[in-house]
């Protein structure tokens, strides 16, 4: 039986601490959860307002489900277009 020190072992990843640009002795502030979530909440109020004005103007169909549908199917393919593009364009710059 082979008995190795524990406190000697070789591990093949490397790992280094990330450089803090604060200067020396500065305090590491926090986001304020409060604010944070004021901003998210008004940012999704207003992007809820603007789809529903641009809703009423765009009509696809006469069904507001069906108009819904076609505004949420259209966003839904930029997003996955604009994602998909994004890790294509990441995937090949390495």
């Amino acid at each position: 039986m082979r008995i190795s020190n524990i406190n000697s072992f070789n591990t093949p990843q490397t790992f280094c601490a990330a450089k803090n640009s604060a200067p020396k002795g500065a305090a590491v502030t926090h986001p304020n959860p409060v604010k944070s979530g004021l901003t998210t909440a008004g940012g999704w109020f207003g992007f809820g307002v603007g789809l529903d004005y641009l809703s009423r103007k765009v009509k696809f169909s006469s069904s507001p489900t069906k108009n819904s549908f076609a505004i949420n199917a259209i966003l839904a393919l930029g997003a996955g277009t604009y994602a998909g593009v994004s890790a294509l364009v990441k995937k090949s710059g390495k």
